[in-house]
């Protein structure tokens, strides 16, 4: 039985209840997070909950009344759900008005939050990686607000299951901006770590953040720039990053295998690096 927090309190999920006049579900007003935790411990939290004030600002939500409280309300959440290693999803839309698009509510914003346990380094995903297609990025022009408005990466997930392969990444006319629901990085024949500049047109990834942190650090070579579909072909590897993959290698595109289509070194090497990170001193990482 899974215990959620709803507006100020902690109810049975089959319990709660939100109005059917709530903008998030009229009008799809909302923003999300999804923060991972590793041993009770959250990962990079400071920079998932920063994130969440930036979305919440773009898109001219008011922040919960929680807001100051969240990160100790999460902790609580998973205690309550008896989560050591899982993940907490938050959820923030504007709250309760009539359907109008202009009216703004009067009451407080919604939110709710949730837990679940998932082991993400045993993963198949992130031991074995995955196989992905193609896509034109057909989304909107604010892809850097995590918005709950996810319809085309439903569609683009679904097809992608449908054709016989995990995952979409999406391009536009100057490359690759993202996958469905990760960051996307290329390793070029040189050993040269490749991934799009953040702008309006992809995602803040946390871990794509991390990433680049630890790879800096490691001594490897970083040129952000967008990745041309081309490119694919003759990359040594590719991987994407999320809260939820953490770091998954791409073995192959539309059919066509990366290099030997097999997890690469530098893969392997950063997901040993996060592994090391998010776990702390005084554990190893899970055998890759």
């Amino acid at each position: 039985m899974s215990i959620i927090f709803l507006n100020g309190a902690y109810v049975r999920a089959e319990d709660a209840r939100i109005s059917p006049f709530d903008r998030g579900f009229t009008f799809g007003e909302g923003v999300y997070e999804v923060c991972i935790a590793v041993n009770g411990n959250f990962v990079d939290a400071p920079a998932h909950l920063a994130r969440l004030d930036r979305s919440l600002a773009a898109c001219g939500i008011t922040a919960p009344p929680e807001r100051v409280e969240l990160h100790s309300i999460m902790k609580e959440l998973l205690q309550k759900n008896d989560v050591r290693t899982g993940l907490v999803y938050l959820q923030v839309t504007s709250g309760v008005s009539p359907r109008n698009f202009t009216t703004c509510p009067e009451g407080r914003s919604t939110l709710m939050m949730l837990a679940q346990a998932s082991d993400f380094e045993q993963t198949p995903a992130f031991r074995d990686g995955i196989h992905v297609q193609l896509q034109e990025d057909i989304r909107w022009l604010h892809r850097d607000i995590k918005t709950t408005m996810l319809l085309p990466q439903v569609m683009a997930k679904r097809n992608a299951l449908a054709n016989g392969v995990s995952d979409t990444l999406f391009y536009d006319a100057l490359g690759i901006t993202e996958g469905a629901s990760s960051n996307v990085f290329l390793v070029d024949g040189h050993g040269t770590l490749v991934t799009r500049p953040l702008s309006n047109l992809l995602l803040a990834g946390c871990t794509r953040e991390r990433i680049l942190e630890l790879a800096q650090e490691a001594g490897f070579v970083i040129d952000e720039r967008p990745i041309q579909r081309a490119e694919l072909a003759t990359a040594a590897e590719c991987f994407v990053t999320s809260a939820t993959y953490l770091v998954a290698p791409v073995l192959s595109v539309d059919g066509r295998a990366i290099a030997d289509g097999k997890a690469g070194q530098v893969t392997r090497r950063l997901q040993h690096l996060y592994c090391a990170y998010i776990a702390g001193e005084g554990r190893a990482c899970a055998d890759i």
